[in-house]
C-alpha cells in the first residue's frame, strides 16, 4: 500500500509542472445543452453558439473553458464568480442587472406556422388558427402568449413537451398550426426526417426577445469590451450571416 502511495504522489508532482505550463483561461464558460445552438459531438462543443463564441474568442485573443450543465444549475453559477460567461441566454428586464450583456448574439422571434402545399391550412391568420388546433410548448413564451390571446389548452391548443414535439405533431397532421421558434422547429424537423422549409411562417407574434452572452457583474470590463467588438466585426465581415444560414432555412 505504501509503494502505491508513493508511486501516486511521485505520478502527480511529475504532472505538476506540465500543469502549471498551461495558460490559464480567462473567462469560464457556461452553457446546456440545446441542439442546434448547443451539443456535443464525437466530445467536440457543436452548435451555432459554440462556434460564434469560438470566433469571439479568436478575435478577442481571449481563452475560455467550456463546460456543460443543466440551465438552473448554470444559471445559479454564473452569477457567483467574476469573468463566468453564460450563454446563450435571453435578455429579460429581471434579469438586466444580474449581468453585463454581450450581443445580441441571435434573435428569437416566436412565429406561427403552418404547413406549406396543397393541403395548407386556408386562409391563415392567428384567427383562423382560433378554429384550429395550435401546438405549442409547454411553460414557454409561447404558451403564454397564445394564452393571452384567448387560447385554452384541450380547446384549441395542444401544450407539448418541447418544440421538437411540437414540429412532430404539425408535420404528422395531428395540429394545423405551431408556435415557436422556427429556429428549434426547422432544426427539429429536419432531425426528424422531414423537410424544413416547408415549415411556413404565418405571422410573427413577437419579435423582441434576443438571446445575448451574459457575463457575471463583476467581470473585468476590458474582457467585456473586446468580446462586444470582435462580435460586432464577425457581423459586420460576414461571418455571422454565413454561420447563420447553415443553421437556418430561408
Amino acid at each position: 500500500m505504501r509503494l502505491l502511495r508513493a508511486a501516486f504522489l511521485a505520478c502527480c508532482l511529475q504532472a505538476l509542472p506540465a500543469c502549471a505550463d498551461l495558460p490559464q483561461p480567462d473567462i469560464y464558460a457556461l452553457t446546456e445543452i440545446l441542439p442546434p445552438l448547443s451539443y456535443d459531438e464525437g466530445g467536440e462543443h457543436k452548435g451555432f453558439s459554440n462556434e460564434l463564441l469560438a470566433m469571439m474568442l479568436r478575435d478577442s485573443g481571449l481563452r475560455a473553458v467550456i463546460q456543460v450543465k443543466p440551465w438552473s444549475r448554470a444559471l445559479r453559477e454564473a452569477q457567483q464568480a467574476p469573468n463566468t460567461m453564460l450563454y446563450l441566454a435571453v435578455r429579460t428586464p429581471e434579469r438586466e442587472e444580474m449581468f453585463k450583456w454581450i450581443g445580441p448574439a441571435l434573435p428569437l422571434p416566436i412565429e406561427l406556422f403552418r404547413l406549406s402545399g396543397p393541403r395548407a391550412a386556408q386562409p391563415a391568420s392567428i384567427d383562423d388558427a382560433r378554429h384550429a388546433m395550435v401546438a405549442v410548448a409547454r411553460d414557454t413564451p409561447g404558451q403564454k402568449m397564445m394564452e393571452k390571446l384567448g387560447f385554452v389548452d384541450n380547446v384549441n391548443l395542444v401544450l407539448t413537451n418541447d418544440e421538437a414535439q411540437s414540429a412532430r405533431l404539425l408535420y404528422a397532421r395531428r395540429v394545423q398550426y405551431s408556435v415557436g421558434v422556427g429556429l428549434f422547429q426547422r432544426y427539429a424537423a429536419k432531425q426528424q426526417n422531414q423537410q424544413p422549409d416547408r415549415l411556413d411562417s404565418v405571422q410573427v407574434l413577437d419579435d423582441s426577445t434576443q438571446f445575448y452572452f451574459a457575463m457575471q457583474r463583476d467581470s473585468n470590463p476590458d474582457y467585456i469590451a473586446r468580446l462586444q467588438a470582435a462580435l460586432d466585426r464577425i457581423k459586420q465581415d460576414g461571418r455571422y450571416a454565413a454561420l447563420l444560414r447553415r443553421y437556418t432555412h430561408p
